[in-house]
């Protein structure tokens, strides 16, 4: 899969070269034995006799042909000799067209990328409309929807954070991003997309969709160092883990990754564990920190019992939920919707984009958070 907004021309012009060569190699040869053939035919129609006489007298068992020393001689020697250079022409071709056939499938290959890459990126912007409420190259928006009670009775109109998607492999698989698009988010105004979840897409062109994502996802020290300004200017840490500025709404870095972007609206809270634990952070309207929204909730010891070890939580947090997998003391079997912040399960996938490095928090990020979490 592959598993780039658009592939810079340089590379482009690259990955065309190899497949432009063979392809004039190829034409060129093409060229040379049509005009050769066409030749031969041409000089065999000029030498030969003129039909003269009644139709007894043109019949192909009775004409007289050019005699034996005619055309065993010099003719012959001719044609055989044009035929010799063909040979070496298509002899010599041949090797060099099928030394460039690697490179060939190589240009056809990032042909091919490119033009699931462009549908992807038409579909995002235009056809289904992911930039109105992810923003343009995936920096994350506001999506406006309406607020329902338990009874599904109206309550409000919302501004609901959409998170940026310019990270979202760095913690979700490809298959459990196509996942989201396929069936949509519950208790979210994200929609079903796909047509098993009643949407309008095909699966190849949700396919088409990640592979644009994969283009946008932004180099890991970016990342590092939005990170960093976000903490800076929202809490200012000190060597403790203790926020410093005078301003600031939170005591540690655990609890000011917990709610990052909560108040500055950063990468629309693709980066806060507070988006899914805490109700009402997604409009900013935070209820009991960790009380449980979309995830679970985390208070009242809830993750001490269901991690004994804080390690066990740190592993948790860093690798998330793996379908098919329980976690912890009594977690049941993951289905993928709680993702890995510290490990990019893209990263191994052949083909992928991809790198190691490209994770959502540092290991001492996670440990911050899981400090913070067994507190509350």
């Amino acid at each position: 899969m592959s598993l780039l907004a658009s592939i810079p021309t340089p590379i482009l012009a690259q990955a065309e070269e190899p497949a432009s060569a063979n392809s004039a190699i190829g034409w060129v040869v093409f060229a040379v034995v049509l005009i050769g053939f066409g030749v031969a035919v041409v000089l065999n129609m000029r030498r030969g006799r003129k039909e003269v006489g009644a139709e007894l007298e043109l019949a192909a068992n009775r004409r007289p042909y050019i005699s034996d020393e005619e055309l065993e001689g010099r003719k012959l020697d001719r044609t055989l000799g044009f035929g010799l250079v063909l040979l070496a022409i298509v002899g010599v071709a041949l090797p060099l067209y099928w030394l460039g056939e690697p490179g060939r499938q190589e240009g056809a290959v990032e042909t091919f990328n490119e033009q699931f890459i462009g549908r992807g990126q038409e579909l995002y912007e235009v056809g289904a409309q992911c930039v109105n409420c992810h923003g343009p190259n995936g920096v994350g928006g506001a999506a406006q929807t309406s607020l329902l009670n338990d009874r599904g009775e109206f309550v409000d109109t919302i501004n609901w954070q959409a998170p940026a998607l310019n990270t979202v492999l760095y913690r979700y698989s490809a298959e459990e991003v196509y996942d989201i698009l396929q069936y949509g988010r519950q208790q979210s105004p994200m929609a079903a997309w796909g047509s098993k979840g009643g949407g309008p897409l095909t699966d190849q062109q949700l396919w088409n969709i990640i592979d644009y994502l994969e283009t946008i996802q932004l180099p890991a020290d970016e990342v590092r160092a939005a990170v960093d300004k976000e903490l800076a200017d929202t809490c200012a840490p000190d060597d403790l883990g203790k926020c410093t500025l005078p301003e600031a709404k939170f005591a540690t870095v655990g609890e000011a990754m917990f709610n990052m972007g909560l108040y500055t609206g950063f990468a629309g809270g693709a980066y806060s564990c507070g988006r899914c634990h805490t109700a009402g952070w997604s409009w900013g309207d935070p209820g009991q920190a960790g009380g449980g929204g979309l995830g679970p909730s985390l208070t009242n010891g809830a993750t001490v019992r269901q991690f004994p070890t804080f390690q066990s939580q740190v592993d948790f947090i860093t690798q998330g939920a793996v379908t098919g997998k329980a976690y912890g003391a009594y977690g049941q079997a993951g289905d993928g919707t709680m993702p890995g912040f510290g490990l990019n399960p893209n990263a191994e996938e052949e083909g992928s984009l991809m790198k190691p490095d490209q994770v959502m928090y540092t290991e001492a990020q996670i440990r911050a958070v899981v400090e913070y979490e067994r507190g509350l």
